[in-house]
């Protein structure tokens, strides 16, 4: 079970395997509040922060905002009782408090509940406390945090980006790092240098002695990188509801924050580290372009409650059902017992859906509504079929198991294949036709065709039997342009 600790500005997230962190409000809100008090914490604790983080070899700068960030500047209960800077649960030598919490299950529902955090004695106790969390890592992996080590981060800026998604869940935990750190100059504070994003800061400060030459040196070399060139990106926002397997290559993908490319706050993880290691089907609730690439990103969460943790992947990382559609005529009658949606696009298609309207709503109608298009969608459970409206401004798309009328007996959609006829066929019939009524017309048997068992023919259309649910094929006679229906058993 995941456990969240609020306090301050920020929200502890406790999982079975160690201790992660969520920051929730934006960087406006913690400003405009602590803006007074943020000076004098700064004062205060320098000299704290400076002996932890130069005893295990990290940045001051970055564990300064960090307790900044976590304490609320100091404001926090868990801080003010306990001295706990950084919301870190548990016990300090068997010192502990009891406080209320806020815990998602693992169906990212919200529950409320006590839970204990570590009681320090003293500030530094805390701050060298969170240091030894950095340096030495998790019980599984003592190197968890090792990118924001002084040795393996070349800036408190590459430090603070390495927390996210590691000690912070939150997309934007980095960046959030970063800009306190460059509201408050907090790099100055303790003589560390800052990249490209910072750069101003120090350049305006270079004349100065407290930066060292290669310090401004480094400013200069950052000021001169150009800024990475990031992609822009078209979203489109769905329901939710389109629940998706991943497809048999997903591990070869990685998972992201964000659309990979669109954002300097970019973080990517492997499926293991979130904890997946089979196929599972997930919830997409957006999808997004980019403007430099054909490639279409989608947003997905583990669980249906639209609380859950929220990750993009590319779409070969997902396995859509493949769809057929086709023209069609006619009318259909919507069930008034039905619970279900219309939408504006097939739900689990690539496209992805929004509901329009409740079947219910047209079914009080009393009418039939007519219908320009069906769909054959392949799914793990068998052939669905789905029937789109377009009757004045009632249009979207309607699953054929909400239906009580149809607008034809066989529903009929595009499809190009080649197969093979299977040995099977001598025993089955081809057919010339088959209207809209579903009735299919003359029939011939495979030799008054001249035709056996291994030809090659090729499929243009699918046609779906409302009444049995069986799938027929249309083909074209090999070097002839003469088309017949025959049954799925025929073709292999």
């Amino acid at each position: 079970m995941n456990k969240i600790f609020k306090h301050g500005l920020t929200a502890l997230l406790v999982t079975g395997m160690g201790v992660l962190f969520t920051t929730f409000s934006a960087q406006s809100t913690y400003q405009q509040a602590y803006a007074s008090t943020a000076s004098s914490f700064i004062t205060k604790y320098k000299s704290d922060v400076s002996k932890a983080s130069t005893k295990h070899n990290l940045y001051g700068s970055v564990m300064m905002a960090q307790a900044g960030l976590e304490s609320g500047w100091g404001q926090s209960e868990l801080t003010t009782e306990a001295n706990n800077f950084f919301g870190i649960k548990g016990a300090y030598n068997g010192a502990s408090v009891s406080m209320a919490t806020t815990e998602y299950n693992s169906n990212g529902q919200m529950i409320h509940t006590t839970a204990n955090f570590k009681k320090y004695p003293t500030a530094y106790a805390s701050f060298a406390d969170n240091g030894s969390t950095l340096r030495n890592g998790t019980s599984w992996n003592p190197k968890y945090y090792s990118g924001s080590w002084k040795e393996n981060a070349a800036t408190y800026e590459d430090a603070a980006n390495a927390l996210t998604g590691k000690y912070a869940t939150a997309p934007n935990y980095g960046q959030s790092l970063i800009t306190v750190i460059q509201t408050y100059n907090l790099d100055q504070v303790f003589g560390e240098t800052g990249s490209s994003s910072s750069s101003s800061s120090s350049a305006q400060s270079s004349s100065s002695s407290a930066l060292s030459a290669s310090s401004a040196s480094s400013a200069t070399t950052a000021t001169a990188t150009a800024a990475p060139k990031l992609a822009k990106v078209k979203y489109y926002k769905a329901s939710g509801k389109d629940l998706v397997p991943l497809s048999s290559k997903y591990k070869k993908y990685y998972v992201y924050n964000h659309v990979k490319g669109s954002t300097t706050s970019q973080k990517r993880y492997t499926w293991s580290q979130l904890g997946v290691r089979n196929r599972v089907q997930v919830y997409l609730d957006m999808r997004g372009v980019k403007s430099n690439s054909s490639t279409t990103w989608y947003r997905l969460r583990f669980y249906s409650s639209s609380k859950a943790k929220k990750f993009w992947v590319s779409a070969p990382a997902l396995q859509f059902a493949t769809t057929y559609s086709g023209t069609a005529s006619g009318a259909l009658t919507p069930s008034k017992k039905s619970s279900g949606y219309i939408y504006n696009h097939i739900v689990g298609s690539k496209t992805l859906s929004k509901p329009v309207k409740k079947v219910k709503t047209l079914a009080a109608a009393n009418k039939g509504f007519n219908v320009n298009k069906t769909a054959l969608q392949k799914t793990s459970k068998g052939i669905v079929l789905w029937c789109r409206i377009a009757d004045g401004k009632t249009k979207g798309w309607i699953k054929g198991s909400d239906v009580v009328s149809y607008p034809g007996s066989v529903a009929i959609v595009n499809h190009k294949e080649t197969k093979s006829i299977s040995k099977n066929a001598g025993s089955t019939y081809l057919y010339d036709h088959a209207n809209a009524t579903g009735n299919l017309q003359k029939h011939y048997k495979l030799n008054q065709l001249n035709l056996r068992v291994g030809t090659k023919v090729t499929v243009d259309k699918i046609g779906y039997k409302i009444n049995d649910h069986s799938l027929w094929y249309r083909i074209t006679k090999p070097n002839s342009s003469t088309k017949y229906w025959v049954s799925g058993t025929f073709l292999s």
